[in-house]
């Protein structure tokens, strides 16, 4: 079993309406596994251009477009339980075609083979790594707060506060995991037919769909940050699992959605 835990890299950046067509930046994400390291780019609607180029032995750089302004640049550092990647910085560039165009620049601790592939609205960049544990703390985030703070002349930068858990956001995480917790077996069986019956299929997926949107109410914060963003990777993996029009293999993608919960679970607990 592939033990996945998801680590939620950048917070979510506003886009411009001037520039609704174009796709915007939700997030950013670093998946460690045994034996790959992915960063997942999150648009807003398909990048209808993507290309990557292998700045030096350690650094890489992505580059999709035409993207939504404004991006805000970020320069973010990965936490000590990550042996593979240092620092990833986010920002824009405008092309030849005065196209802006999305900038995120990879610096890894060491060289690894990698391999770019886009899953509908996602940029997954896949780093080769040695297999050994996964890190000590899966659910840490990394830091979210851009080394260079853009603010007013004179004004002191404002000291990051991480706000702490509340008994009542807990509890519904935890109703949540619990909701999950019970459409996994569903979900297996539906998964690991030889022939998935379609109704079965998005019975589960309407399943899915509920626990969605129950985490949508949850506002996690503290120690059930990471906890949360487990759970909804989970949940996304799930429901890519039994997604009508999904051409993998549906059990492999089911049992990686289990993994990840599992840690979540461990999490919460």
């Amino acid at each position: 079993m592939i033990w996945i835990a998801a680590i939620a890299l950048a917070a979510f950046l506003n886009a411009s309406n001037a520039f609704a067509a174009d796709p915007a930046l939700m997030r950013v994400m670093v998946v460690p596994s045994v034996g790959q390291l992915s960063l997942v780019v999150e648009l807003s609607d398909e990048a209808r251009r993507v290309a990557t180029q292998q700045a030096s032995a350690t650094e890489l750089l992505l580059q999709a477009g035409p993207i939504a302004l404004p991006v805000q640049r970020q320069i973010l550092n990965a936490p000590s339980g990550l042996a593979l990647l240092q620092q990833v910085a986010v920002g824009e560039s405008t092309t030849e075609n005065h196209e802006h165009q999305l900038e995120v620049r990879i610096t890894m601790k060491r060289s690894a083979p990698s391999a770019v592939r886009v899953v509908g609205r996602r940029i997954y960049i896949d780093f080769a790594v040695a297999d050994g544990a996964m890190p000590a703390a899966p659910s840490r985030q990394l830091l979210t707060a851009p080394v260079r703070e853009q603010r007013e002349p004179g004004v002191a930068p404002v000291a990051n506060r991480v706000p702490a858990s509340t008994p009542a956001s807990h509890q519904a995480l935890s109703d949540a995991a619990s909701k999950f917790e019970r459409i996994q077996p569903f979900l297996m069986s539906a998964t690991t037919a030889a022939a998935p019956s379609p109704a079965v299929l998005s019975a589960v997926s309407e399943a899915i769909t509920g626990v969605r949107q129950s985490l949508q109410s949850v506002h996690a914060a503290g120690a059930d940050a990471g906890s949360f963003q487990m759970l909804a990777s989970a949940v996304t993996l799930a429901a890519e699992s039994v997604s009508a029009d999904f051409r993998g293999d549906r059990a492999s993608k089911a049992q990686q959605s289990l993994a990840v919960f599992a840690a979540a679970k461990a999490q919460l607990q």
